[in-house]
């Protein structure tokens, strides 16, 4: 029976196999080789040799897209120029066609200029909304308007292509880079807007610039003095939360920046010193596997050590060393509680002169 079902799984494995027209797998080897080795003109040949021999369309696109990226190696660009429009062209929309769209407008860029490859970047931005390249495309642009003639100059430009991009797939990154823009030309408030509506149109699972927007938003809220909209904004970003299950972890990368951030904020601009401790525990109780943990705890413990709590102080540092072992604080536990034991090595001077009031705080690691 164990053999019968064994026998059974092989062939089940084997019937799930691509299946390559004779000879493709040998010429695309072949041309890997001489691309790995930098042998461009032999890669060149043998991945033209795959694209004629690939009979599933995604076979012959993959080795032409090789053999167009040799090809601009080799100084090639006309005939690389004309081997991705071709390959877009016969793609009909697929994903190979999609790459093609995208390194041509890239290539176009480089070889005749701006203008000409904006062109072809936007014609692959409304025709590909849905490509992961989308926001680079954009936020490539709009940094050479940018670097050239400032950022209003950008934004004349932008807004305009950000308009015709709503209601297609890339509305929410155009509108996350505009929502930049504003910023940058000392429009926080229209800003703060656009980010928001943003966020709240695109909630997550749905939007993968929704936590951004959020986070942003609340940096530019404090930049206008405007702290407890700071913290609120993150508190609706924090709300829909998923439960985990068997080990798993949904935790989105903002979400413990969100939660330090909040802490930072009670302790900082409200001087709230209870919440703040609160807060920074939060950290750890809901983020406990985040890279932020650690700072968390610190940031506690010092709070708990500066208002004469020494107990608590000691109760923080003792999760941080049973919880966070390879944190850069280990070594500097006793700055705050005495009865600790010392680390293997000296606390860096950095967090110690930071503790004796002659450095600034060192900042929180991030993801």
């Amino acid at each position: 029976m164990r053999r019968a079902l064994l026998a059974a799984l092989m062939t089940a494995a084997l019937s799930c196999a691509p299946t390559y027209a004779q000879g493709y797998e040998a010429s695309f080897s072949a041309g890997l080789r001489a691309q790995n080795a930098g042998r461009w003109e032999e890669a060149a040949k043998h991945f033209a040799e795959a694209g004629k021999l690939g009979k599933r369309y995604k076979d012959r696109d993959e080795a032409r897209l090789m053999q167009a990226e040799a090809l601009e190696k080799l100084g090639k660009q006309a005939e690389a120029e004309a081997l991705y429009r071709t390959i877009e062209r016969e793609a009909g929309g697929r994903y190979q066609g999609q790459r093609a769209a995208y390194a041509l407008g890239r290539l176009v860029w480089e070889t005749k200029g701006f203008e000409a490859g904006s062109k072809e970047l936007l014609a692959a931005v409304r025709k590909y909304p849905s490509h992961g390249n989308v926001r680079h495309a954009l936020k490539r642009m709009i940094q050479h308007i940018e670097d050239e003639k400032g950022p209003e100059a950008a934004l004349a430009w932008f807004e305009p292509i950000a308009k015709s991009l709503e209601g297609t797939e890339a509305e929410e990154a155009a509108t996350y880079e505009k929502g930049g823009l504003l910023a940058r030309v000392g429009k926080k408030e229209e800003s703060i807007k656009v980010l928001l509506a943003q966020a709240r149109k695109y909630r997550y699972p749905n939007g993968s610039l929704t936590d951004d927007a959020y986070y942003v938003a609340s940096l530019f809220l404090e930049d206008l003095g405007k702290n407890q909209e700071a913290i609120d904004v993150l508190v609706e970003m924090l709300k829909p939360m998923e439960a985990a299950y068997g080990g798993a972890s949904y935790r989105r990368p903002r979400f413990p920046q969100a939660q330090y951030r909040i802490a930072v904020l009670y302790r900082d601009r409200f001087k709230d010193r209870d919440r703040a401790k609160r807060e920074f525990w939060r950290v750890y109780t809901d983020h406990e596997t985040a890279r932020q943990t650690d700072d968390a705890l610190w940031q506690k413990a010092r709070l708990e050590h500066d208002d004469g709590q020494q107990k608590e102080a000691c109760a923080t540092l003792e999760t941080l060393l049973e919880k966070k072992k390879d944190s850069r604080y280990v070594r500097c536990v006793r700055l705050l509680c005495p009865t600790l034991p010392a680390g293997d090595k000296p606390c860096p001077s950095y967090i110690e002169e930071a503790i004796t009031g002659n450095a600034p705080e060192p900042p929180p690691e991030t993801e």
